[in-house]
């Protein structure tokens, strides 16, 4: 574990904010991201890929039946854990062939929460520092993010927008660029991908056979289709870096159906009970979530839960989970003017200030680079606009003249 050196100074626990100091480590089998690898496998899904499909099944189960059993399996001391026969696969295969798979990803869930937030609030005390930033596999998960930042004593919270092992790596180069930590600056947006040219875009558009039509500005015209309940494909600029779609290779839609994520789901391959994540205009995010200081700059990369106000339940039950929650993507006009342009438009029309932002992609393929990609997978997911640079298709089959 390294100190995050940014917080409040005391007694002079802290070094000089130049220099990272490792103050505690944890060796290898006791580790959380094998614990939760052995459930998503056990529970049928492929390790090291689905286990973000736990985190949404869990919210339909109930995690008291089980907490206790699978929390016998760590012994923890403060600031320190270790898991009990780490390398048994069984004991979570003997669970799911007992107990519904609903109540077993509960319970590995809880504990997961329950085991990560005393290891941290350790740390948090002791060392008085009111700032974590979070990388590696376990921090996919969203929702300990949100139980992380609501540990006493957390103040503000920062995860890679990477969040996978690929973060660790990041933020190892960034440290050996930047020795020097007082002189660090925040980025901005993680458009840092591929971007392509009208012609590529063109190109491939009269390749496939597509009609279309070049609009200056396209942001009205897509905010327009979204309010009249059309499913568009946008894709425009740089790719995001990163495993979320941040809506530069995203779907949109209203949030304002909860039947949504049945079929959209199903015309993308996905899995129903995986809940759609909303994007949201920076300066509404108080009226649709909770708890929200402290997290807002992270929260512009959708890599953590919060609690769902009453009005983003009654406005937007498409985007919100089984458990009240939603993982936001907060949306600055200077972070991404087009992006930002389209949800402002919305809101003007509807006012509601949140849409559903989904990766472009068919199921178990990677989001779209090229906008050969992003023809396919619009043709393939029968989806009803491709907002392309800007140039707008409407799928052939859903033409009506």
């Amino acid at each position: 574990m390294a100190e995050r050196l940014r917080g409040r100074r005391h007694r002079n626990k802290h070094p000089d904010g130049t220099k990272i100091r490792r103050i505690h480590g944890l060796e290898y089998p006791h580790s959380l991201g094998t614990f939760y690898e052995s459930v998503t496998s056990s529970l049928g899904f492929k390790p090291s890929r689905h286990e973000g499909k736990i985190v949404g099944l869990a919210a339909y189960g109930d995690p008291k039946i089980l907490v206790d059993l699978v929390l016998s399996r760590f012994h923890q001391e403060p600031g320190n854990f270790r898991i009990i026969e780490s390398n048994n696969i069984y004991f979570s295969r003997y669970l799911a062939n007992l107990f519904p798979k609903i109540d077993v990803a509960a319970a590995y869930q809880h504990v997961l929460e329950i085991v990560a937030t005393a290891y941290i609030h350790h740390y948090v005390e002791q060392t008085e520092i009111d700032t974590v930033v979070l990388a590696g596999g376990v921090i996919a998960n969203v929702k300990l993010n949100q139980r992380i930042f609501e540990i006493p004593g957390v103040n503000h919270i920062f995860v890679d927008p990477n969040m996978g092992d690929g973060g660790c790596g990041t933020g190892a180069a960034f440290l050996a660029c930047r020795q020097n930590l007082k002189k660090r600056v925040p980025f901005q947006t993680v458009y840092f991908g591929p971007d392509y040219s009208d012609e590529d875009i063109t190109k491939e558009l009269q390749a496939a056979g597509l009609e279309y039509q070049h609009l200056q500005p396209i942001e009205p015209t897509v905010a327009k289709l979204i309010h009249e309940g059309k499913v568009v494909a946008r894709f425009n600029g740089r790719m995001e870096y990163g495993p979320r779609a941040l809506g530069n290779r995203s779907i949109l839609y209203r949030a304002s159906e909860p039947e949504v994520n049945q079929w959209l789901n199903q015309r993308l391959g996905r899995t129903e009970f995986m809940p759609f994540a909303p994007v949201t205009l920076y300066e509404e995010r108080n009226r649709c979530y909770y708890n929200m200081e402290g997290a807002e700059y992270t929260s512009q990369f959708m890599t953590l839960t919060f609690n769902c106000t009453d009005f983003m339940k009654q406005t937007c039950p498409a985007a919100v989970h089984v458990d009240g929650t939603a993982r936001p993507q907060l949306v600055k006009e200077e972070g991404n003017p087009s992006y930002y342009r389209i949800l402002k438009e919305y809101f003007q029309l509807s006012g509601v200030p949140s849409v559903i932002n989904t990766s472009f992609n068919m199921h178990e393929e990677p989001i779209v680079n090229t906008p050969h990609d992003g023809i396919r997978a619009f043709l393939q997911g029968n989806l009803d606009y491709l907002a392309i640079g800007d140039f707008l298709v409407e799928h052939p089959t859903h033409k009506t003249s």
